[in-house]
């Protein structure tokens, strides 16, 4: 604003470019409004007849506008009419004329106001769409308005947010050589609705700020109370002429986050909903998009200064829609359902004095599915408030209000009154909360006594006095199934941390007869902790093959079965099973009614994420991977799911690692520790702690990479076949000379190599790789042939062809190899491979040329092919001496904004990782420019 207020003071022309919904009529008018003395007229197109329509806004000779409209029907009698008001070219005599939506006037009016603004007899203000959003109709128009500032006829104001990729390359450069993780940096860009002024605020803020204490809360780094002053000042300004209705609605939009533009304006009024629209604070969620979302940085501004403005009669009016169109079978979405359980939760009369219209049953429903999201988002104190809620509403079997009050058992019982959901929320958040004894407990306090049923543990026999084993419910119930889900996960997690939930509990269910198909899947995971990956298989492909199961329960078969194919390093069974997977998520969504309900949303991610790890656990789509979890994570930020970016943290930590980003492993598998989501499995955590491990490793923080494996294998901890070769691949990583225990496989024996193909493989690539000779060769040779047998996948027949040439010192294959690992994403591979043909190739053979000419090539490749600017240049190796840009702006004479413009542009030329990258690669750079 103030950057287009000098512009028109000094007499300047401003275009002020931005798309429908992004603020540029209320932004023009304010630039105008800050210039009283001198004259302003307003001009736009004639609907009925030709010609051009002027009004006078504001004339400093008079107390008030003149008020007086005209039509102008030809060019050259509105040329002397704009003129006569203007008289002279200076600016304090200057007439300014705002053209709102310039692009729509006809071609030659348009062009009369841009020649008069050339020629400085007028300052013109102007209002158009962005080159790249411009209708094909009006884009020579749109193009003829930004020629002024192409011109240097006019400033320029972009009021378009920037794209994610431009918005993270602006966070990486401000970010230097400190380091945010992906979800920090998607949060920074959903809170600044893409201005670039708060996305620098925020970046910066978040570098400041102890991060120990807001890991777990991605919303930490600006939330409520936390915003940057500068970021909170900038937004109050934008929001001074908002009225507090339309701040407080503002504010119950951006509660509900993304939301139909029908909805929106049903909850706050189509002219609240018009307005905020106009004023910048509500936008579209994408191109092309029908959605609309609040800007969370005006609505954390609003709060700041009015700690209640999330109620008020758009509330009460919102409350009771929602209600409306709950009873009329629409799927209220997971936010909704917040909303209205966090009003009922706070109100002292209970939901009936805040919504005098909900029934019981919708009570329950609601607040079970906020109690989902609230356990999402890590807020398990309110999960907890809404669970309990659930459970008080819900109607009991024997209440005369039940549809079927008569007698029930089994799962009719169980799952009729909707109890059993809002159990299963209520116990996770006692869970997460530390108290497993009152976990357990509310799953039979909030059943009304009846009997939960306990899954066995695989391997176990007959219980007593059920010499035919495990029988199923009678009857298939869904509830029942994640009931009994949740108990075994439940009971899991408690042996695994040594806290049990008291011998009387365990004594009272032990007659319990289990779900089958919970524990064919449980069977199933066990199988994966035993790490025998053929069984692993084959139970679950059996559930996923039970049309009677649950949908939940077959989804999480096919992320176990994809793991174990993974394993096997079957890709053909991989792909199929991942396919499954995605039908059975469609059928999920359909049975919910919605994308978006929590419960298809954790399901959903929880299928994806695991369906990416097995691909990366086998090296497949290692290219594409970055740019898939990229998009997920996006979703699950939007969402504030921070429960789904533990894992999705994880996956990228996991990526980094096999990219050789050892720094951005840490990274983000520290992130994925301090927000995963409790109570977590052993094994989860032990990948989590290991990968770390390996990054702290590699960097040369041994000591510190010791200590996590010593706490993941610590005395009275329950560990896994799986989590001890965990633990054991770190542990070799920090000394070769390791020997691996007897619980892990032993690649260079063909035997468990064709068993453990994928895992064989790896392990047996790092052996050949190394020259220390611990290894037979030809016992490596004997293992790659083997597990290569086994497979059908690319990248590993791949490394089963490296592991073989490296053995046997087929430098050749090694060459060609080179490429192929390049190709498939698999960067150390393709440097060892490269070194050990450039070490055993004949200096005069064809291979060694083409290998010395791929690395001259590769080493070509980090100088970009743009030339710094001599201004780039003079910014990049101030930065490298460690200057910030405030202290580079003021050597200079620039603006910090050009000097962060100067610093990113040339990083991104010389593929700098950080501001301390940039002296070297200057350094590089002359090295060869001298020689």
């Amino acid at each position: 604003m103030l950057e287009a207020e000098r512009h028109v003071r000094a007499g300047t022309s401003v275009v002020v470019l931005g798309v429908p919904g992004s603020g540029r009529s209320y932004f023009a008018a304010r630039v105008v409004e800050s210039v009283p003395d001198l004259k302003v007229v307003a001009v736009r197109s004639a609907t009925s007849t030709p010609g051009l329509i002027v009004s006078s806004v504001h004339d400093p000779a008079r107390a008030a506008g003149s008020g007086s409209v005209r039509r102008i029907p030809t060019v050259a009698a509105g040329a002397e009419d704009l003129t006569a008001l203007g008289g002279t070219s200076s600016a304090a005599g200057a007439t300014v004329v705002l053209a709102d939506d310039a692009h729509l006037l006809d071609e030659d009016h348009l062009q009369m106001l841009c020649d008069l603004a050339s020629d400085g007899r007028v300052v013109l203000v102007a209002t158009t769409d962005t080159p790249s959003t411009a209708p094909t109709a009006r884009a020579a128009a749109v193009a003829r308005l930004t020629s002024l500032w192409l011109d240097a006829g006019a400033g320029r104001i972009d009021l378009t947010g920037l794209s994610d990729a431009d918005g993270h390359d602006l966070v990486r450069s401000v970010a230097g050589s400190g380091r945010l993780d992906l979800a920090v940096q998607h949060a920074i860009l959903a809170a600044s609705g893409g201005s670039p002024v708060t996305i620098r605020e925020l970046t910066l803020d978040a570098l400041r700020r102890d991060r120990a204490a807001a890991d777990r809360d991605l919303l930490g780094i600006h939330g409520t109370g936390h915003l940057p002053p500068r970021v909170a000042e900038r937004a109050r300004r934008r929001l001074a002429s908002l009225s507090t209705e339309d701040r407080r609605a503002l504010v119950l939009l951006w509660r509900l986050d993304g939301f139909d533009p029908e909805r929106a304006a049903r909850y706050v009024g189509e002219g609240t909903l018009r307005r905020l629209v106009r004023h910048g604070c509500v936008t579209p969620t994408g191109a092309g998009s029908s959605t609309l979302r609040a800007t969370p940085v005006d609505a954390e501004a609003v709060l700041l200064d009015d700690p209640d403005g999330s109620s008020g009669p758009q509330l009460a009016r919102a409350l009771r829609s929602m209600i409306e169109l709950d009873g009329a079978g629409v799927v209220l979405g997971p936010f909704e359902c917040l909303v209205l359980s966090d009003a009922w939760v706070e109100s002292a009369g209970g939901p009936q004095s805040v919504t005098p219209s909900v029934t019981p049953q919708q009570v329950r429903r609601i607040s079970t599915e906020a109690a989902r999201k609230a356990n999402a988002m890590l807020q398990h104190y309110g999960a907890l408030s809404h669970a309990m809620l659930a459970l008080d509403s819900a109607v009991s079997p024997d209440s005369p209000d039940s549809p079927d009050s008569g007698d029930r058992t089994g799962s009719d019982a169980l799952g009729g009154s909707g109890r059993a959901a809002a159990a299963v929320e209520a116990s996770r958040a006692l869970a997460a909360l530390g108290s497993v004894r009152a976990a357990h407990d509310i799953l039979d306090r909030g059943l009304g006594g009846l009997p939960v049923p306990r899954v066995q543990d695989a391997g176990e026999g007959p219980t007593a006095g059920d010499p035919a084993g495990p029988l199923s419910a009678p009857g298939p119930s869904e509830e029942l199934e994640l009931l009994a889900l949740w108990r075994a996960e439940l009971d899991d997690w408690d042996g695994v941390r040594g806290e049990g939930a008291g011998g009387d509990q365990a004594c009272s269910d032990a007659a319990d007869k289990p779900v089958r198909s919970v524990e064919t899947l449980r069977s199933a995971v066990h199988a994966l902790r035993a790490m025998h990956w053929r069984e692993a298989l084959e139970h679950a492909r059996s559930l996923m093959e039970d049309d009677s199961a649950a949908l939940v329960l077959r989804l999480r078969a096919c992320a176990l079965a994809g793991t174990s194919a993974a394993f096997l390093g079957h890709g053909a069974r991989l792909e199929s099973i991942t396919t499954s997977g995605r039908q059975l998520h469609a059928r999920l969504v359909a049975q919910a009614g919605s994308p978006t309900a929590q419960r298809v949303v954790d399901e959903g991610t929880a299928f994806f994420s695991a369906s990416l790890a097995a691909h990366l656990a086998c090296a497949v789509g290692l290219v594409d991977t970055p740019s898939r979890l990229d998009a997920l994570m996006q979703r699950a930020v939007a969402a504030r799911d921070v429960a789904h970016t533990s894992t999705l943290s994880a996956l990228a930590g996991y990526v980094a690692l096999a990219a050789g980003d050892d720094v951005t492993a840490e990274t983000e598998v520290g992130a994925a520790l301090a927000r995963a989501p409790r109570p977590s499995t052993h094994e989860t955590h032990a990948w989590f702690v290991t990968m770390r491990a390996a990054a702290l490793a590699r960097l040369g923080r041994t000591a510190e990479a010791d200590e996590l494996c010593a706490a993941v294998e610590a005395p009275g901890v329950t560990t896994s076949r799986w989590s001890r070769y965990l633990v054991n691949s770190v542990r070799r990583l920090v000394d070769p000379a390791t020997t691996p225990p007897p619980v892990a496989p032993t690649p260079w024996r063909a035997a468990e190599a064709a068993a453990q193909p994928t895992i064989a493989l790896l392990a047996a690539a790092e052996a050949a790789s190394s020259v220390d000779g611990s290894v037979r060769r030809q016992d490596l040779v004997d293992a790659a042939t083997a597990a290569r047998e086994q497979t059908d996948i690319g990248s590993l027949q791949a490394v089963a062809d490296y592991v073989i040439a490296a053995s046997t010192a087929d430098a050749a294959t090694l060459a060609d190899l080179t490429r192929t690992f390049e190709g498939l994403g698999m960067r150390q591979l393709a440097d060892a491979c490269e070194e050990q043909a450039v070490r055993l190739l004949d200096p005069d053979s064809p291979h060694a040329l083409s290998a010395w000419r791929d690395r001259a090539a590769r080493s070509d490749g980090d100088e970009s092919e743009e030339a710094l600017t001599t201004r780039e240049r003079e910014v990049a190796v101030l930065a490298g001496r460690g200057l910030s840009n405030r202290e580079i702006a003021g050597r200079l004479f620039l603006s910090v904004r050009t000097v962060e413009s100067h610093v990113y542009l040339a990083r991104r030329k010389l593929g700098a990782a950080s501001r301390r990258d940039l002296a070297g690669r200057l350094a590089e750079l002359d090295g060869h420019h001298r020689s």
